[in-house]
């Protein structure tokens, strides 16, 4: 008995080491000109968004749009920088490839100008960030 608690305590240590982590936009990895497609705007303000690091869902590529235009496919421990105007934008994050078919999601920004904006992306939820 004592030996499968044990066991578990051991399983739980080695998966927290698994989990998705923040990451700042300085640390991340920018995302390399191959994945960044031709998401273009007048650049009257900036979106910084950064994919958390971490090895669950580390095999998934999750594709980020931008007004429903195709801006980036994102690898985790990633970030990019995008050119946007002011005003307001949906942000959309959705699984590709293997990972693909599992949904989409939403978020709204409104951006002033000569803002930088940040947002993280976690799983596929992009939100505010600290990071």
């Amino acid at each position: 008995m004592i030996y499968k608690a044990i066991l578990s305590l051991a399983v739980l240590a080695a998966l927290s080491g698994c989990a998705p982590m923040p990451i700042s936009s300085e640390e991340a990895d920018p995302i390399p000109p191959s994945r960044l497609y031709s998401y273009g705007a007048k650049p009257e303000a900036f979106l910084v968004v950064t994919r958390d690091s971490g090895f669950v869902g580390a095999g998934c590529t999750i594709r980020f749009y931008i007004d429903g235009k195709q801006a980036a496919d994102f690898n985790s421990g990633e970030t990019g920088r995008f050119n946007v105007g002011a005003g307001k934008h949906v942000l959309a994050a959705k699984p590709v490839g293997m990972c693909g078919g599992s949904g989409i999601s939403e978020s709204e920004i409104d951006i002033k100008p000569g803002e930088l904006l940040k947002r993280r992306m976690a799983g596929m939820n992009i939100m505010p960030t600290t990071f």
